[in-house]
């Protein structure tokens, strides 16, 4: 009668989280998420699917720096905020392209 003793290894890996600011903007039918700080983007075809896109792809880049043993750029430190101010003009603009 033999006993087998089970050697249980704990995963040591340290969980990080990582925060890096997204620039969403609509583009005729789609949302296109971009994040600057990592020069990726990503988009979808509603607000929600695009950040679940960008979310997978930021995810995807920061996992393929680590495996090939790149710097990974920092994690953004501070939210900043975008926002539009409308304006009203008597005149028409030449807006330059």
């Amino acid at each position: 009668f033999q006993i087998q003793k089970k050697r249980v290894i704990l995963d040591t890996m340290k969980t990080n989280i990582l925060k890096y600011n997204v620039i969403i903007k609509k583009e005729d039918k789609y949302f296109v998420a971009y994040v600057p700080t990592l020069g990726i983007s990503d988009f979808g075809k509603s607000l929600e699917e695009a950040k679940k896109n960008v979310k997978a792809a930021i995810t995807v880049h920061v996992e393929g720096l680590i495996k090939t043993k790149s710097e990974v750029p920092p994690p953004d430190n501070e939210d900043f905020y975008i926002s539009q101010a409308e304006i009203t003009i008597n005149k028409n603009p030449k807006f330059a392209y």
